[in-house]
């Protein structure tokens, strides 16, 4: 992907930094989600035939000494553009936000900032927003996503077109230059961002389900379930007979957990399995009657009512005449 070719020349792109100030860096889909959003209702209102405009924003995490947790973002106003051609930040209105923000969550703090970008690497335009930003925090990362890598889907390797980079200073000859210097990370999720990403993956371009039914979404969970679980299986067998084969080294304790999960799973052929299947598998069926029962009669109960109300019209027309 173009993140990933451009660490090619450490004289023209970042790279990743040894004595980097950060020691784990982890990234939440919700960032990502919020900066795809803003990209796209930009994309939505912006004139086609014009070169597609960058977005900023920051973003909002936790920190714990060298560990650093981002876990949500919000779009930053461009005032107008500075005599270098830079963005210049509304830095009211990030302040402001930042308070809203503070008062609803109370422990995140801004610890980055982002923009879209199909730059090689951060260039100076990059500095200059990055400096501003710096006002509020001195050691601010930058998250940079190339829109072209989503279109290409990160080239084909599965990587996210995401690069995130922390600022040092060097020593050019004798001059103290800013630069950007590449950080790695790793994607975690908690279990409403999990749950966000698959109901996003559901969704059309037309904006419709591609399920046609809540059933059939929960028979399509379902089946990746399986083929997930079927997948893992595959590879602990393969891992077992390679260990028994000599080509793996063996590894006691990866080893104990297989047979510690071996040993959880029931004996499938006992009668104690047969009778609780059987049970499970009728009071499933009854489930299924008795909602087809009181769907009938849901469906009786109208018609009654339909028909009293024909029928007591009818008698008072009588009655009149």
């Amino acid at each position: 992907p173009a993140w990933s070719a451009r660490a090619a020349a450490e004289d023209k792109s970042p790279s990743e930094s040894p004595s980097s100030k950060m020691e784990n860096v982890t990234l939440h889909p919700l960032v990502v989600i919020n900066i795809s959003d803003h990209l796209t209702r930009v994309r939505a209102n912006a004139d086609a035939a014009a070169a597609p405009p960058r977005v900023f924003g920051a973003v909002l995490g936790t920190q714990a000494g060298r560990r650093v947790e981002l876990a949500n973002s919000f779009e930053l106003k461009v005032a107008a553009a500075g005599s270098s051609g830079s963005a210049a930040i509304d830095m009211d209105y990030l302040r402001t936000r930042l308070e809203q923000y503070k008062k609803t969550f109370p422990s995140l703090d801004m610890l980055g900032w982002y923009s879209t970008s199909t730059a090689p690497a951060p260039d100076e335009s990059d500095i200059a927003v990055h400096q501003q930003l710096c006002e509020l925090n001195e050691a601010l990362l930058y998250l940079a996503l190339d829109p072209s890598g989503l279109v290409g889907g990160g080239g084909g390797t599965g990587d996210l077109p995401i690069g995130i980079f922390e600022s040092e200073v060097v020593l050019v000859g004798e001059t103290p230059t800013p630069r950007f210097a590449r950080l790695g990370y790793k994607v975690d999720s908690i279990e409403s961002e999990r749950i966000a990403v698959d109901h996003v993956a559901h969704i059309l371009p037309s904006g419709e389900s591609s399920s046609a039914s809540a059933f059939s979404q929960h028979l399509n969970g379902m089946h990746t379930a399986i083929n997930m679980l079927t997948e893992r299986i595959e590879i602990i067998s393969r891992y077992v007979a390679a260990v028994q084969a000599g080509t793996v080294p063996f590894d006691h304790a990866l080893l104990r957990q297989v047979k510690a999960l071996c040993a959880r799973l029931p004996a499938l052929d006992s009668d104690a399995f047969r009778a609780e299947f059987v049970q499970d598998h009728n009071n499933s069926l009854l489930v299924t009657q008795l909602a087809v029962i009181t769907q009938g009669a849901a469906l009786t109960n109208e018609l009654i009512d339909k028909f009293n109300v024909a029928y007591d019209r009818h008698s008072r027309r009588r009655g009149i005449f």
